[in-house]
Parts: C-alpha cells; sequence; structure tokens
C-alpha cells in the first residue's frame, strides 16, 4: 500500500500588514495565513492582548485551534485545565472543549492557528478592517456587538455555554 499527501498549499513569506490587520473584539489581529491560502486545511493569525482580555468561554465544534505565546503571559483554561503559558510556550485546545483564556502581562502577542481554516474568515465577519489612524474603542464591547457575536458564532459552529 502507498501512501499520497498533497501538498495543501505552496511557498508563503507572510508579514503583519495594514491590508491583513483588523480590530477584532477588542484588539488587533493579522490573518498572516487565510484558509484560501491553504485550501481550508488550516489558517495563521497573529493576535495581540492586553491585561485581563480574553474571549468569553467557547466551544469550536469544527476546528482545533493552537497558541505559541510570542510575547507576555496568557492563562488558558481547556475544558478542567488551567495553563499559564509564558513566551515561548505551546498550547492545543481540541474542538469540541470549552475553552477561554486571560491575558495576565500588560500585553501580548500570540500565533493562532486553526485547523481546518474557517477561524480566518470568523474574525473578518466580526473585525473592522485596519487603516492609518485606526483608534481603538477603549469601551467594552456593546450588547449590539456582543448579539452580532453570538449570531456570528452560530455560522462557524462556535457556542458560549456562558452567555
Amino acid at each position: 500500500m502507498t501512501f499520497e499527501q498533497k501538498r495543501i498549499a505552496g511557498f508563503m513569506h507572510r508579514g503583519i500588514t495594514e491590508e491583513n490587520t483588523y480590530f477584532f473584539l477588542n484588539d488587533f489581529t493579522s490573518i498572516l495565513v487565510s484558509g484560501e491560502d491553504t485550501n481550508g486545511a488550516f489558517c495563521v493569525l497573529h493576535c495581540n492582548g492586553k491585561k485581563d482580555g480574553g474571549p468569553p468561554l467557547h466551544v469550536h465544534e469544527l476546528e482545533d485551534e493552537t497558541f505559541y505565546v510570542l510575547e507576555g503571559e496568557i492563562t488558558f483554561f481547556i475544558g478542567d485545565q488551567t495553563i499559564l503559558a509564558k513566551a515561548g510556550d505551546y498550547v492545543f485546545a481540541p474542538r469540541g472543549i470549552p475553552h477561554t483564556f486571560k491575558v495576565c502581562s500588560e500585553e501580548t502577542q500570540f500565533i493562532v492557528t486553526a485547523y481546518p481554516s474557517g477561524f480566518d474568515q470568523f474574525v473578518k465577519e466580526l473585525s473592522e478592517p485596519f487603516y492609518k489612524g485606526f483608534k481603538k474603542p477603549e469601551d467594552p464591547p456593546s450588547a449590539k456587538k456582543i448579539q452580532k457575536l453570538i449570531e456570528v458564532s452560530k455560522k462557524y459552529k462556535i457556542s458560549y455555554p456562558t452567555i
């Protein structure tokens, strides 16, 4: 029996640019590799966070997520596990398991990879595109934005056990 593996993508070299950066939920996220680049196999995002930031507890039905911390510290809550991740640490969050995280340091930068892709489109659908002079809102997300988050999440099979 022979095993043949097909290439899912060609050579890539990506960086953070104005064109691939979005204001997502409460900070900037750059889509470095989209599902369009990988025939849907995966996507890669560069994320920023501020102290005490993080998403509500949620469950992805369709994709696994990995997190690689570039800078700062983040506490991950995955199922019944609590993990303090520092720069250089890698964390895997399997699909179907409730998870969230909380930024512990003043600021953080981390890479999220989702398998298969789809999370990149979710981010785009809920975000405002970055542009020179963009000013981040200081207020927490409004009730209207939270409602939109819940509605769009259903499309991507992401649920929130505590909302």
